[in-house]
């Protein structure tokens, strides 16, 4: 009957299975000894299976938990529950609606109630109390029970055999090992017996916390027992995946006829069967391992037998349930059964009641509707339904047709913005009143007391002596300032902290109505097109999302983002939209930095979307933007925008023309000669940037832009408009950033060709490429020592002095390359000594020009060379 009463509620147009689960639950619970009945225990059983199958195990648990505190004392007179329930005993054994260790008809309500006795053990803290005083103070559970109580409070003391680790163990026991609940409370029971609480109490993580609960022998034999009960199961299991129909196990297996009855034309699954071995084999493994409670196990590296990923979800405490495990359609089957025997029994109750007593037989259809209109005649006529009134949806509705119009959704999400921003600019407004306020009850308290001159008169009796009697009082004149209270001042004062008052009151009321509805209705039209998109994205979605973005972005000001709620709502908005619509879109790189450009405090809102390398053809112009907008007051922005600039991947991916990357170059030097000599500390991050994008355009297929980089770089040096710091960068992109005599020094007797080769394996310029270097930069210097007259007169040094440890660097290579070169050629060529030291005046002689650029009349200016 309950069955069938819950499932007619489950029905469309119902009350609900959880409504109807309350009502029986709190009729058969209202009776005395209720927990003591057998048919009360057997109807809340199959109450407790139903709201399992239904998941409405929370209404059923709230009413257990309510009378569960009641009976401990929590909620009524102790002396009078006492006379009631009779549960407290000389033992001190605490109230349980299970009575006992366990129960083994009744599972389902059993299952129940030790879940909710486990919430109401978290909720008042014993578990946590007596685990601290079991690792902390290396106490037994009696003594950590005790002292739990003590530090607690408790208003009765609960006994050891309540605990729930031990509730679950004899539980598992008692549990026949073909009931579906069999494999959960086993994983209850590991929950705490695997429970790791070192690091809940500042402790590193130590070994498990169960075996320090089974210490004396009584507890020692219940690990034994539960070690064979599941050997049990496993040999049960494993025979039910061989045979058709089993029998479950003498212990605990009592099962009801009606049960027997419903299940008899049901077969599980040998799969299921055969997972319930290899679980409970794994069970086994767990109890046995005597590493987990040391603390000395590392999981990954148990062998998989031991199951170390469900092992370190219970370790973790990781509540969820095991369903997989559970016989689910072996559950909806006895429930359907048990639905349609009450069915079939009302039916024949009917038959036989009707057949006897001479009426029609109620098993022709016929004559259903005449039945029918005969019973409703009996009743009252019924009273017409209630008017139905038509409730207004709190937020409207969002309508397909917005989803895809781009100019409907802009109307609705204006309308909404407005509100929002509205609210965000009155509670903007309030702060600044509220300060204002402040401001002025500071500045007007030192006014309300002033100091003003006073003079009284006193009256200073004398006593006088035995032997000459008094004159009478002295008179004193004083003369002092005393504090006098400005009352106009006061009265100012009284005034300020009313409004300050009533404007506190204002501002700490909740939101208005309309403010709720349209952060509401816009957060559903996000979701809504975002969950449309992704099963179908069609252009006209991407368009309505976009748009939806920049909006967004318009309405962010300073008043939403000082307001918290509103900042974090137009945030959400920005990053979800963003994430979807703007990231890696082609057409929005440009409008999306423009938008960053004009109104810089939306860089770190926006600039996670800009993705520049989705648009390749733009990618140099977008890089130009950045570079124009360099200054010291925003190089935080552009350093978050360069950061967006993936130039290795536009180069690999894109594999842009030589004239494009050109152009990248000369804005990159550009960005550097903006930089300065020496670039300040506010503009350093960006700087370090520009010199790592520079030196990966070098680099890409050389020596495409080696050319472009020495004429650039000797032009930006003459006039000291680069950090020698972009030198060094790049002598060490080209293999010759290390001084010669850190190289390795050359020596005239140790110039074999492998040393050459050895020591140039790591350098990009060719010889040729080396030859090149060395005549166009004497050239380039020694034009530009003539290119004026302070130069002819005075030499290069006063522009190059910065330069000149990086060019030594660089001149130094390259001659090195040079005289290695020509010596390994005559080593091949066989040719002599003399040859060979000829060769070094002649090398020696092509860089005089170089001693001319650089010479002054300090011999200490002079750049040598020093060939070993």
């Amino acid at each position: 009957m309950i069955n069938t009463h819950i499932f007619l509620s489950s029905q469309p147009n119902g009350v609900g299975p959880a409504a109807v689960l309350e009502f029986w639950v709190q009729v058969l619970t209202s009776q005395q000894l209720w927990h003591r009945d057998r048919a009360t225990l057997f109807l809340l059983d199959h109450l407790c299976k139903a709201a399992f199958q239904y998941s409405q195990e929370d209404c059923v648990q709230k009413l257990l938990y309510q009378q569960h505190k009641n009976a401990l004392g929590y909620h009524c007179d102790k002396g009078l529950l006492s006379s009631l329930v009779s549960w407290i005993v000389a033992g001190n054994v605490t109230p349980s609606f299970v009575e006992g260790n366990a129960n083994s008809s009744q599972v389902w309500f059993s299952w129940m109630v030790l879940n909710m006795e486990s919430i109401f053990e978290e909720d008042s803290q014993l578990r946590r109390v007596v685990e601290g005083e079991l690792v902390i103070n290396d106490l037994t559970p009696d003594q950590a029970l005790k002292k739990a109580q003590i530090q607690l409070k408790l208003p009765i003391v609960p006994s050891l055999q309540r605990l729930m680790i031990y509730r679950w163990a004899h539980q598992a026991l008692a549990t026949p090992a073909d009931h579906p609940l069999m494999p959960l409370i086993w994983q209850k029971f590991f929950l705490l017996y695997l429970h790791r609480p070192g690091p809940q109490y500042g402790l590193p993580v130590d070994g498990c916390i169960g075996r320090r609960f089974f210490q004396s022998a009584a507890h020692i034999n219940l690990l034994n027992e539960m070690k064979q009960r599941l050997i049990e199961v496993a040999d049960f299991h494993h025979a039910a995946s061989k045979a058709l129909k089993v029998e479950s196990p003498a212990e605990g297996s009592e099962r009801s006829l009606e049960k027997a009855s419903c299940s008899s034309d049901y077969l599980t699954s040998p799969e299921l069967h055969k997972e319930l071995v290899r679980l409970c084999n794994v069970f086994v493994l767990w109890l046995e391992e005597e590493s987990f409670q040391k603390g000395n196990t590392y999981i990954p590296s148990l062998p998989k037998q031991y199951d170390a990923h469900r092992l370190a979800k219970i370790m973790q405490n990781q509540q969820d349930l095991w369903m997989e495990y559970v016989n689910i359609e072996l559950i909806h089957h006895e429930f359907q059964e048990a639905i349609n025997l009450w069915m079939r029994s009302q039916l024949e109750s009917h038959t036989t009641a009707n057949i006897s007593a001479g009426q029609t037989d109620f098993t022709n259809p016929l004559s259903a509707k005449e039945r029918i209109m005969n019973n409703l005649k009996k009743f009252d006529t019924p009273k017409p339904p209630l008017p139905l009134q038509l409730m207004k949806a709190p937020v409207p509705v969002i309508s397909s047709a917005s989803l895809i119009s781009q100019k409907e959704a802009i109307q609705l999400t204006r309308t909404d913005l407005n509100v929002l921003q509205r609210h965000a600019k009155t509670a903007a407004l309030w702060e600044s009143q509220h300060v204002a306020l402040n401001s002025e009850i500071l500045d007007t308290i030192p006014k309300l007391y002033v100091n003003r001159e006073e003079q009284i008169s006193l009256h200073l009796e004398c006593r006088g002596t035995s032997n000459k009697g008094c004159q009478g009082a002295a008179l004193l004149t004083i003369q002092f300032e005393g504090k006098h209270k400005n009352e106009a001042v006061s009265q100012q004062l009284h005034a300020l902290r009313k409004e300050v008052r009533q404007l506190q009151a204002e501002a700490t009321k909740p939101p208005s109505l309309g403010v709720v509805e349209a952060a509401v209705h816009v957060e559903n039209f996000i979701t809504a097109l975002i969950n449309i998109y992704k099963v179908q994205p069609m252009p006209a979605i991407k368009k309505v999302g976009i748009s939806l973005f920049f909006i967004v972005v318009d309405y962010v000001c300073d008043e939403t983002q000082r307001n918290p709620p509103t900042r974090q709502f137009f945030t959400s908005c920005i990053e979800i939209l963003g994430q979807v619509f703007i990231s890696g879109t082609k057409s929005e790189c440009k409008r999306l930095l423009q938008t960053i450009l004009q109104n810089r405090r939306l860089c770190t809102l926006l600039s996670p979307y800009f993705t520049p390398v989705a648009s390749p053809d733009e990618f140099v112009t977008l890089y130009e933007k950045v570079v124009a907008f360099l200054s010291e007051d925003n190089s935080d922005v552009v350093f978050m925008l360069l950061t967006k600039f993936d130039l290795t991947q536009w180069l690999s991916v894109t594999k842009p023309p030589l004239s494009e990357r050109t152009r990248l170059l000369e804005s990159i030097h550009l960005a550097l000669n903006a930089c300065g000599l020496e670039p300040e500390e506010d503009i350093l991050m960006p700087f370090n940037i520009f010199c790592k994008h520079w030196t990966n355009l070098l680099q890409y297929q050389f020596p495409d832009h080696y050319s472009d980089f020495l004429r650039l770089f000797v032009q930006s040096s003459s006039e000291q408009l680069l950090s020698p710091e972009c030198w060094k960068a790049s002598l060490k992109a080209l293999g010759c950033g290390s001084s010669v005599t850190e190289q390795g020094s050359f020596k005239k007797n140790d110039c074999t060709e492998s040393s050459v080769l050895r020591e140039s394996a790591e350098i990009l310029l060719s010889e040729e490429q080396v030859r090149e270097t060395i005549e166009w930069l004497s050239t380039s210097f020694c034009k530009l020592r003539l290119a004026s007259v302070d130069f002819r007169t005075f030499g290069l040094f006063s522009k190059w002095s910065t330069y000149v440890a990086e060019m030594n660097t660089f001149l130094e290579y390259l001659v090195k390359r040079l005289i290695e070169t020509e010596v390994v050629n005559l080593a091949q060529e066989h040719v002599g000594s003399n040859k060979i030291l000829s060769l070094y005046s002649v090398i020696a002689g092509l860089f005089k020009p170089w001693i001319l650029v650089l010479d002054k009349e300090d011999a200490r200016y002079t750049l040598h060379f020093k060939i070993k």
